[in-house]
């Protein structure tokens, strides 16, 4: 009796253990093309992180509009773009962010208000 009351205590342990994660939700969130957003542990951060890397650019402000991720970086005065279809980092000024049409098109939200947007389990596209 003591054996099956054992299995049992650790079979449901294993289990909550598994769905703490789930409750709490994934710490990184799918954009597109295998870019991420992933919430950096114990701050109020997030992180862009690129495809199959674990690190990645903290960043303020975020958007994206298909194929474009348009980031900036904490305390940078650039803005890093990347087109998803080709896999293409570009490095642009504000004003360029600003005057061109393809960026403008791009709606920028703060880091956190972004992660809010995006589900937990599917990418934008």
């Amino acid at each position: 009796m003591v054996i099956i009351i054992s299995r049992i205590f650790i079979l449901v342990a294993i289990f909550a253990m598994c769905s703490c994660e789930k409750l709490a939700g994934p710490e990184s969130r799918e954009l597109a093309g295998g870019y991420r957003l992933k919430r950096v542990r114990g701050s109020n951060n997030y992180a862009l992180i690129l495809p199959h890397g674990t690190g990645g650019m903290i960043v303020d402000e975020i958007g994206w509009r298909e194929p474009l991720i348009v980031a900036r970086g904490s305390g940078s005065q650039y803005w890093e773009v990347i087109n998803t279809a080709r896999a293409e980092h570009t490095r642009v000024s504000d004003e360029t962010v600003k005057s061109d049409p393809n960026y403008k098109a791009v709606e920028i939200n703060t880091a956190d208000k972004a992660w809010a947007e995006l589900k937990p389990d599917s990418r934008i596209w």
